[in-house]
C-alpha cells in the first residue's frame, strides 16, 4: 500500500510540474538584431538589458545581439558617447537599433 501511495504520489506531482511548465514560457522569444551607429557601422559592446532586471547582454564584433525577452518587456541599449534608447519588446523577433551619439 506504502508503494502505491508513493508511486500516485510521484505521478500527480509529475503531472503537475508538466501543467506548470508552458505558464514559464508564455510570451517568451528570442529577440535578435543589430545595433549600428549614425553612419551603419555595428556597434560592438554595447549593453542590452531588459529595464527592471538584471538580465541582458552585449552585442557582439557585428554589432548583433540575442537574449531571450518577453513581449511587454522594455530593452535598454547603452553605449558611452551614445544616447540610452529603450524599445518595447512586442511580437516583434528582430529589432534593429540606431543608437545616435551623445
Amino acid at each position: 500500500m506504502k508503494n502505491i501511495y508513493s508511486f500516485c504520489k510521484a505521478v500527480l506531482f509529475l503531472v503537475l510540474f508538466g501543467l506548470l511548465i508552458p505558464d514559464f514560457a508564455i510570451g517568451q522569444s528570442r529577440v535578435t538584431g543589430i545595433v549600428t551607429d549614425e553612419t551603419q557601422l555595428p556597434l560592438p559592446g554595447v549593453s542590452v538589458l531588459i529595464k527592471g532586471t538584471n538580465i541582458g547582454t552585449t552585442t557582439q564584433a557585428d554589432g548583433s545581439f540575442s537574449l531571450n525577452a518577453q513581449s511587454g518587456q522594455i530593452l535598454v541599449f547603452r553605449f558611452l558617447g551614445s544616447q540610452t534608447q529603450e524599445v518595447l519588446v512586442g511580437a516583434q523577433t528582430t529589432i534593429n537599433i540606431l543608437l545616435k551619439s551623445d
